[in-house]
């Protein structure tokens, strides 16, 4: 399975350094904005600091349920197991990626790799898969229920789920983006119960598509997240059950209040408990977790 370092992600490097990525794309603007900020000492806030400066992230957690209008979010690790997922087929989808702020101008492409370990009969399998999306600042990308990893089988040590996303600005990744908008993509990777060869040559191509990517100095790694799910009862873990985890990039865990925030159901976003108006200005992922039905499998 890839190891997916926060050290590569764009908020590592220095502000000089974020400065000369910022005009290499051509983001003058945000370039001299940057600087600024550094020379006055304004950057070390929590909202004076871009979304894609943070490497860090923080997970809540929206349980299943009819709940209309408004659902509670809770912290990952106040949520308890559930068992009865052990060597199950589930799906994982991604319903939401809202995007803050990402480098750049105008609308971004952003690579989306993710990564896990299926649970073969015979023995453990590990899985790549990339997806791509388009999204401007302070909007949404396009996508709802997105197939990530479909009949994945639970072992008794519960899932690794982990993944990164890649801002996208060279002009000759065409052929990968376009790869990775093929059919065999937008379905998802689809997993039996028993090992499959044709795994091997597929998150190999993926792991070479993103790798390729990124050897582009106009391409660079954003966020990182690595998700143990288990079944276990530490406080600091975060257990596996169906519902939906938010994924969100920001390093403000230590001053961090999920009470104050909550999912709206029309909107299909967070929000503010209290302010529906204000938007967050964090960039965040939304994963679904849920068992396949048997006609799926």
């Amino acid at each position: 399975m890839p190891t997916y370092s926060q050290k590569n992600s764009l908020g590592y490097r220095s502000d000089e350094e974020i400065a000369q990525y910022l005009a290499l794309i051509g983001d003058s603007e945000g370039e001299r904005e940057l600087l600024a900020a550094g020379f006055s000492g304004q950057t070390g806030g929590l909202f004076t600091r871009k979304p894609y400066s943070h490497t860090g992230m923080i997970v809540g957690f929206v349980p299943q349920g009819d709940h209309p209008g408004e659902r509670e979010v809770l912290g990952a690790s106040r949520i308890a197991a559930q068992p009865e997922l052990i060597g199950k087929p589930i799906k994982i989808t991604l319903d939401r990626f809202h995007v803050a702020s990402y480098p750049g101008l105008g609308k971004h492409t952003i690579l989306c790799e993710f990564s896990g370990c299926n649970q073969a009969e015979t023995k453990k399998e590990d899985l790549t898969f990339a997806r791509r999306f388009d999204a401007a600042d302070g909007a949404a990308a396009g996508v709802s229920g997105a197939p990530i990893f479909m009949g994945l089988n639970v072992s008794p040590d519960g899932i690794s789920f982990k993944g990164r996303t890649v801002n996208v600005r060279s002009s000759g990744d065409s052929k990968i983006l376009e790869t990775l908008d093929s059919p065999a993509f937008r379905g998802g990777l689809s997993l039996l119960h028993t090992a499959q060869p044709a795994l091997i040559p597929f998150t190999n191509l993926t792991t070479a598509a993103v790798k390729q990517a990124l050897a582009d100095k106009k391409n660079a790694q954003v966020h990182t997240f690595d998700l143990g799910l288990d079944f276990g009862e530490g406080r600091s873990s975060v257990r596996l059950r169906a519902g939906s985890y938010v994924v969100l990039q920001s390093d403000e865990g230590a001053r961090w209040k999920w009470d104050d925030f909550a999912w709206n159901d029309d909107g299909m976003a967070l929000c503010y408990r209290h302010d529906r108006t204000t938007p967050i200005p964090f960039n965040y992922m939304v994963f679904s977790i849920d068992t396949m039905s048997a006609a799926k499998r």
